[in-house]
């Protein structure tokens, strides 16, 4: 006796019992899961690249690389507030 099976044998042995019918109704909705699933990646990818392009050149300041890496760590706190107990 198998202890695990792979996904498909395991929806297989579930669907067997099902009527012609409704097997073929499944088949067809998983294909067009599959083609909805093809047009959904090609629409993310362009609304992904949309994303970015609009956000290109939308930072503006006149402060350096520099002057903002030195706001940033100044700005940092950790182990500064922190109060150590004697024992």
């Amino acid at each position: 006796m198998e202890l695990s099976l792979n996904p498909t044998e395991w929806y297989m042995k579930l669907l067997a019992p099902l009527s012609p019918d409704i097997k073929l109704d499944l088949i067809s909705k998983l294909s067009e899961s599959l083609k909805e699933k093809v047009s959904h990646s090609e629409k993310t990818i362009l609304k992904s690249e949309d994303f970015f392009s609009a956000l290109s050149g939308a930072w503006e300041d006149d402060t350096s690389v520099e002057e903002e890496m030195k706001i940033i760590r100044d700005s940092r706190t950790s182990n500064r507030t922190r109060k150590m107990e004697k024992f």
